[in-house]
C-alpha cells in the first residue's frame, strides 16, 4: 500500500465496526448469563415455594383421607389429592427436566433386583390395562441378570413413561413389554413396549421425545430421553398409522453378583420347595400391592382371603378363624396398629392371631409401639418375597422345614 492510499477514516471505521461486534457479542453474553440466572432463580422458588408445600398438601389430603369422612367429604378430598398429585407431578417434571439438560442431575449406581423391578413394573402395567379393558403381557429373555448396577428409580422411570404412552394411545387391543440384554459387556439392556393403538404420523414420530410449548403435553417422554442418554442408552418409538406403535429403551449397565444371595436356579421363579401351610387374612388397600402380595401367597402355598380397610378385617376376624394377618399399617378407615390392639380384645378364638404389619421404608413407629399393639412381626413396604416369607414362616407350619425360600425377592 503507497502513503497516499491510506485513508484513515476506513481504519476508523474498521476499528468501530470491530468494537460494535464486541459489544454486541458482550450485551449478547451478559443477557444469555442474566436470562441463566433468571431461570435458576425461578427454578429454585419453584422448588423451595410450590414443590415443598405441594408434598404438604399431597400429605395432608392422604392423612384426610385416612379418617373417618363422609361421603361428600371424601369425594372432595379425592379430588384435592388427585389434584395436588398432579400437581406436583408436573413440578417435579420441570425440575427434572431443567436438571437434565444443565447436566447436574446425579444418577445412582447401585445394586439392584432387576427380576424384582420388572415384576413391579408388570403388576402395573396389569392393573392400568385391565381398568382400560386392554390386555397385557411380559416377558424377559433367559440371559437377563437378576442383578445390575444403576439407578433403579430412574429406569423404571422410563419404562413407565413408555407403557404409559402406550396405554394413552391403545383403545383396544393389548400392551405387552418384553425385556432383553446383550452378550457383550458393557451389558446393554433393551425394554421394548408394544402396543396395537392407531399409530403415528412421521411428524408426530419427530416431535415425540422433544419438548414442546404447547401447554397440554407432558414433559415425561422428553425427561425420558434424556434419562436414557444420560444412562449412556437412548429412546425412540418406531410406528406407522393404523399398525400400533413399538416404544424402545436402551442403556448400559453391569452385572452385580453378591455372594450373600443363593446361586440363582432355573426354575427360581417356581413355588418354593418349603412350602407353608395355613390360611391368611390380607388386610391391604391398594390394588397393586394386593395383586403382589396374592403372587406371592400363593408361590408360598398358602390360602388366603383380603379386605381392604380395618373395619373389614375385624369383622372377618370376629366369625372367622385365621392362622395369620398380614395387615397394612396405613388403612382407609383406621390406622393399623389401632386394628391390632382392636383384634386382641375381641371375644373370639382369632384374638390370638399372630399379626404380621406391612410397613412403609422410613416409618417412624418404634418397634415397641409394635408390641404394645400385639404385632409381631414387621415387613417393609415395598413388599419383597424373601423378606415375606421370612416373616410368615416363624407362625406358619412349613411342609418342607430342610429347604430355605430362595425365590424372588
Amino acid at each position: 500500500m503507497q502513503a497516499k492510499d491510506f485513508q484513515s477514516d476506513d481504519l476508523f471505521t474498521q476499528i468501530q465496526g470491530l468494537v460494535d461486534t464486541l459489544e454486541a457479542e458482550r450485551d449478547a453474553r451478559e443477557a444469555a448469563e442474566a436470562a441463566d440466572a433468571a431461570k435458576t432463580c425461578l427454578l429454585s422458588i419453584i422448588d423451595r415455594e410450590f414443590r415443598v408445600p405441594m408434598e404438604a398438601v399431597v400429605a395432608t389430603a392422604e392423612a384426610l383421607l385416612a379418617t373417618q369422612l363422609n361421603s361428600s367429604q371424601r369425594r372432595y378430598t379425592e379430588t384435592l389429592a388427585q389434584s395436588a398429585v398432579s400437581l406436583l407431578a408436573t413440578v417435579n417434571d420441570v425440575l427434572d427436566f431443567s436438571e437434565l439438560e444443565s447436566g447436574e442431575a446425579e444418577l445412582e449406581h447401585q445394586k439392584f433386583d432387576l427380576h424384582a423391578l420388572v415384576r413391579n413394573v408388570a403388576a402395573t402395567l396389569q392393573t392400568r390395562a385391565s381398568l382400560k379393558g386392554l390386555t397385557a403381557g411380559i416377558d424377559m429373555a433367559a440371559n437377563c441378570p437378576r442383578f445390575i448396577l444403576g439407578d433403579e428409580g430412574r429406569i423404571r422411570q422410563v419404562i413407565m413413561s413408555l407403557i404409559e404412552t402406550a396405554l394413552e394411545s391403545t383403545a383396544e387391543g393389548s400392551v405387552r413389554l418384553f425385556v432383553s440384554a446383550g452378550d457383550a459387556e458393557p451389558l446393554t439392556l433393551r425394554f421394548d413396549v408394544t402396543d396395537t393403538g392407531a399409530g403415528f404420523s412421521d411428524n408426530e414420530l419427530n416431535e415425540m421425545f422433544e419438548p414442546k410449548a404447547d401447554t397440554s403435553s407432558s414433559l415425561e417422554l422428553p425427561i425420558a430421553r434424556r434419562l436414557a442418554v444420560a444412562m449412556g442408552g437412548n429412546v425412540g418409538c418406531d410406528s406407522k398409522l393404523g399398525q400400533g406403535s413399538l416404544y424402545w429403551f436402551t442403556l448400559q449397565t453391569a452385572r452385580a453378583q453378591d455372594e450373600s444371595e443363593p446361586k440363582e436356579k432355573s426354575g427360581e421363579d417356581s413355588a418354593p420347595q418349603g412350602t407353608l401351610s395355613g390360611h391368611v387374612l390380607v388386610v391391604e388397600d391398594n390394588m397393586v400391592n394386593r395383586m403382589m402380595i396374592g403372587a406371592y401367597l400363593d408361590e408360598f402355598g398358602l390360602t388366603y382371603e383380603m379386605v381392604e380397610n380395618g373395619s373389614a378385617a375385624v369383622m372377618c376376624l370376629a366369625v372367622r378363624t385365621y392362622d395369620l394377618v398380614l395387615m397394612d399399617t396405613v388403612l382407609p378407615d383406621y390406622d393399623g396398629l389401632a386394628i391390632a390392639t382392636r383384634v386382641r380384645k375381641l371375644q373370639a378364638p382369632s384374638a390370638q392371631v399372630p399379626i404380621v404389619a406391612l410397613a412403609a421404608l422410613g416409618a417412624e413407629d418404634d418397634d415397641q409401639d409394635y408390641l404394645a399393639a400385639g404385632i409381631n412381626a414387621r415387613v417393609a413396604k415395598p413388599v419383597r418375597g424373601r423378606a415375606l416369607y421370612a416373616a410368615l414362616a416363624p407362625f406358619l407350619a412349613a411342609q418342607d422345614c430342610g429347604q430355605a425360600y430362595a425365590s424372588a425377592c
